[in-house]
């Protein structure tokens, strides 16, 4: 069959359909949404996290996949661990547990982990061992007391 314009045309179709479906193979990012649980009071939070700290959180310096969403990582430096299994000399590498299904929006209310001076952190552990976030974005983060001690857990 010789080559006409109307063969080439046709050719070119579809190598450009190809071309264009080529990108539907690719590998995608599922986003999960994800409905929190309340925590009532702080000691409720403490009873359901894996690992509760004392500590200071540096500003976020990278980011990692938490349920399909980029997450900000800290750094917290530990004075305390007050259940679980950590060594208090290392830092922890913690994420912001993200807020999802609100769009591009990952921290509406801006990041709970950026906070200045001694905070308890409730934490869980992610998919990946050793990788912790935050237990809810909402229920992670509770102020030390005046003097740097933990503060009672009675209320929020």
């Amino acid at each position: 069959m010789p080559f006409t314009v109307r063969t080439g045309f046709v050719v070119g179709v579809g190598v450009l359909a190809s071309i264009g479906l080529a990108g539907c193979g690719l590998p995608s990012t599922a986003q999960t949404c994800v409905s929190w649980a309340s925590h009532e009071t702080p000691q409720d939070a403490f009873d359901g996290a894996e690992l509760v700290v004392l500590g200071r959180v540096a500003p976020a310096h990278t980011t990692r996949s938490v349920f399909g969403y980029r997450a900000a990582v800290h750094e917290v430096s530990v004075a305390q661990v007050l259940k679980g299994d950590a060594d208090a000399k290392e830092p922890l590498e913690v994420a912001s547990t993200p807020i999802t299904c609100m769009g591009d929006e990952v921290y509406p209310e801006g990041d709970p982990l950026d906070v200045a001076g001694d905070v308890v952190l409730f934490l869980t552990d992610t998919e990946a061992a050793g990788e912790w976030r935050l237990l809810t974005p909402f229920e992670g983060v509770l102020a030390a007391g005046p003097d740097g001690a933990p503060p009672p857990l009675d209320a929020w």
